[in-house]
């Protein structure tokens, strides 16, 4: 009898056991199950076994909100190194172009210059970059940027549709990459290159097919017209390369010129070219996209990659003429590939001149002397003779007929 009473007892005690751990929580229950069914441990090892220490918890840290920033917009005068901040490649080269004339000094409307009148500017003037450029100011910054750039008019608190921000610091004002606004991308456009170019060493002309905007007539009304403020060309390697006005960008801007070294022989309205450091990486170099920058939108023009020829680094050639004969100094012309030549005889000058081309022939290696038809050209007229070597793997070489 007593056998059956403990038996009951331990029945009772075991149920009321488990009906306890049915109320407990899931953590409850993780923690029982983690010490339900613990191991036979020595009296030494559970003299030397440390008390267990609760998980210490952290502290959860609020991340501060930002306070926003209110921008003051407006429109600056920038110098292009300025103007292309954080757009091409380098703007360390970036100076001011100078003039060797005080004309043309508002042809482009976009153009920020140190002209003041013609007699100040007897000798010339100075393109420093680019006027009523858009630009956003924090507002908590924009008297002091205005000190630093007096030229600095605010338009509002209303975002343009292309801009640069500002901020100033130390005295001294930093400028963003800008917010272009590309309103077109044209891939159909078709290419020239020129490499005896009166205006540089290189002038590359662009002609729209399906879609027009480039101005390449004397009006105006088109995209892209005589308020240009930028362009930018960027090479197969990823070379971007800013350009300024009228030394690179004109008012009919579907043709822009460059030189890569300082002779202005080419261009004699200049008299000191500037960004050439980075001008002069574009030779050897294929042109694959030029982005056209006016005020509020930028135009991109991918086209078929343009290669920019090296220029010729050899001897200088020159020709004689005795009637219709032309020999030329050399005969050997093995470090060209598939050369021309061409002779073309001139009677004016500028867009009045009148230009007859009187001979073009492949040239072969080991033959000086070449034949032109004079047919066609008036000898007395006074005209002069110019030649040229074309081939596909160096620019044009200028030769001086005597």
């Amino acid at each position: 009898m007593k056998k059956f009473t403990s038996l009951m007892l331990a029945a009772a005690l075991a149920c009321t056991v488990a009906l306890a751990g049915c109320g407990k929580t899931a953590e409850d229950r993780v923690n029982a199950s983690n010490t339900a069914a613990p191991t036979k441990t020595s009296a030494s090892e559970a003299a030397s076994t440390p008390a267990p220490t609760a998980a210490p918890t952290s502290t959860p840290t609020s991340t501060p909100t930002p306070t926003p920033v209110t921008y003051v917009y407006g429109t600056a005068s920038l110098t292009y190194a300025e103007y292309y901040s954080g757009d091409v490649t380098s703007t360390d080269g970036f100076d001011a172009v100078s003039s060797a004339t005080n004309k043309k000094n508002a042809i482009m409307s976009s153009m920020y210059t140190d002209f003041v009148d013609a007699e100040t500017n007897a000798s010339g003037y100075h393109i420093l970059g680019v006027n009523n450029a858009n630009i956003a100011v924090p507002e908590d910054q924009a008297d002091e940027y205005a000190k630093i750039n007096p030229t600095f008019v605010k338009t509002g608190s209303e975002a343009p549709a292309q801009y640069k921000t500002v901020t100033v610091a130390d005295g001294k004002a930093s400028y963003s990459a800008t917010r272009f606004n590309t309103v077109a991308v044209v891939k159909d456009a078709t290419t020239s290159l020129s490499t005896s170019s009166n205006w540089g060493d290189y002038l590359v002309c662009l002609y729209d097919t399906t879609e027009t905007h480039l101005r390449n007539t004397r009006e105006d009304n088109f995209d892209i017209n005589s308020a240009l403020q930028g362009m930018i060309v960027e090479t197969a390697d990823g070379l971007k390369v800013g350009l300024e006005a009228l030394q690179s960008m004109w008012v009919q801007p579907y043709e822009f010129s460059f030189n890569v070294s300082k002779d202005s022989t080419r261009n004699s309205r200049i008299s000191g070219w500037d960004n050439l450091t980075e001008l002069a990486k574009l030779e050897g170099a294929t042109i694959e996209k030029v982005y056209y920058i006016m005020a509020d939108a930028v135009y991109e023009y991918d086209i078929e990659g343009v290669y920019v020829k090296p220029q010729y680094k050899g001897n200088a050639i020159s020709a004689k003429r005795a009637d219709a004969v032309i020999t030329l100094s050399v005969n050997s012309f093995k470090n060209f590939e598939n050369p021309m030549l061409t002779v073309i005889y001139t009677v004016g000058s500028g867009k009045q001149a009148k230009r007859t081309t009187v001979l073009t022939t492949a040239l072969t290696d080991g033959t000086a002397s070449y034949t032109a038809d004079l047919s066609a050209i008036d000898l007395t007229a006074g005209g002069t003779f110019s030649a040229s070597i074309s081939s596909d793997n160096t620019a044009d070489v200028a030769v001086v007929v005597e």
